[in-house]
């Protein structure tokens, strides 16, 4: 598969969820995402008002992450922090669900916070794309179904594979197994480990629709060079 540096760019979710961030290193992000057009940038809840300032008009979208990385807070909290991102500025939401409750054998939570989730987002803010994060490296194949199906109950924009932060990346036979069960409605968001052409592309073929990766400028990088070839 030859894909354009343009094609890459318009699926890359360029992250920068670091505990160790100043305004230079934030601005050079910014800078690089701009520079390369990405689909987005995604920062801590924290962050997005200064990126989404310093982005303008550039229609690069802000994206940012709830209870991350473990997902293991309350629902009520979680709800407080999309109120939070969402008066900051923020165009994506990536939702971490509580996989530790589905592993726990609590599927009825996991499949209730799910829903419960969906229903405010839908009541409230219905313009804001949502991504649920399940930590799909942890779990079994029996599990993961049970998240996807969960998932497909509740209905949000996409199904991220990962916070980056699991044992493990995000394989194409993970991609493949969700994509089987997944409704075709939602979309895939492969990330975790994520930091080559060749991992982007495969995980595309698999069935992802976006890729998230902090090495994403890096990957539209090696494309640009490999379009020169």
């Amino acid at each position: 598969m030859r894909v354009s540096p343009k094609y890459v760019a318009e699926r890359i979710d360029h992250t920068f969820l670091k505990i160790d961030v100043d305004m230079t290193t934030l601005e050079n992000f910014v800078r690089e995402g701009i520079k390369y057009r990405v689909r987005s940038l995604v920062v801590s809840p924290y962050n997005v008002r200064i990126v989404k300032n310093l982005i303008n008009k550039t229609g690069i979208k802000v994206v940012s992450v709830i209870a991350f990385p473990f997902g293991q807070t309350s629902l009520e909290t979680k709800i407080d922090e999309i109120g939070f991102c969402v008066d900051e500025g923020v165009d994506e939401i990536d939702i971490v669900l509580n996989t530790a409750a589905l592993k726990m054998g609590n599927i009825e939570y996991f499949r209730e916070e799910a829903r419960n989730i969906s229903t405010f987002m839908k009541s409230e803010y219905p313009d804001i794309i949502v991504k649920y994060i399940v930590e799909v490296t942890i779990l079994s194949d029996e599990l993961t179904r049970k998240a996807v199906e969960a998932i497909n109950l509740a209905k949000p924009h996409y199904f991220k594979t990962s916070t980056g932060f699991g044992p493990r990346g995000t394989t194409p036979d993970d991609v493949r197994f969700i994509r089987k069960i997944l409704s075709p409605e939602i979309r895939i968001k492969a990330s975790g480990g994520i930091r080559t052409l060749d991992q982007f592309i495969s995980l595309i073929n698999a069935g992802a629709d976006i890729i998230g990766s902090s090495k994403g400028v890096e990957i539209v990088r090696e494309a640009i060079e490999r379009s020169k070839g």
